[in-house]
């Protein structure tokens, strides 16, 4: 068993999406200390785009959310504020998808963290609403309620 896990944490696939996924953090951050923030911002969506792909295999895990809730406070605090004009929406993808693990027949581990970290991606939803009075930062915020106290004594146990 053990020979198993070292096997999987010294994994050679540097072209795993997880693997992707840090090399565009650690450029973003790289880029960011150079003072690119436009390149930064780049890689911290394509990070988000990736941690989005892999959050919506059959197989993600506490890893995956905590990834996402990762990937979405770097893009809060890195990326362009989001205006309600705009066609695309990291929080509400992020959202999304956590939503639909909460709801879905998965574990109860898996779907009591993806409400966790749904909860976080509404705390930052939270933050625009009080910054830009977001409209759709609101309806996230309402959506995470609604959810919550519908299934969060369910989860609890």
């Amino acid at each position: 068993m053990s020979a198993h896990l070292l096997t999987l944490v010294s994994s050679t696939d540097t072209n795993s999406p997880a693997m992707e996924y840090n090399r565009l953090i650690d450029r973003a951050q790289s880029a960011y200390l150079f003072g690119h923030q436009e390149k930064a911002a780049n890689c911290y969506t394509d990070a988000f785009k990736i941690s989005l792909q892999i959050l919506k295999q059959p197989n993600a895990n506490k890893v995956s959310i905590n990834r996402m809730v990762e990937i979405c406070n770097f893009c809060f605090d890195y990326c362009p504020i989001f205006e309600d004009s705009e066609d695309y929406f990291f929080l509400e993808e992020a959202a999304s998808v956590l939503s639909q693990i909460v709801q879905s027949q998965k574990a109860l581990k898996i779907r009591k963290k993806a409400l966790e970290g749904y909860k976080d991606i509404a705390c930052l939803a939270c933050e625009l609403v009080r910054f830009n009075q977001s409209i759709r930062c609101q309806i996230i915020i309402d959506q995470y309620v609604q959810i919550e106290s519908k299934l969060a004594r369910y989860l609890s146990h």
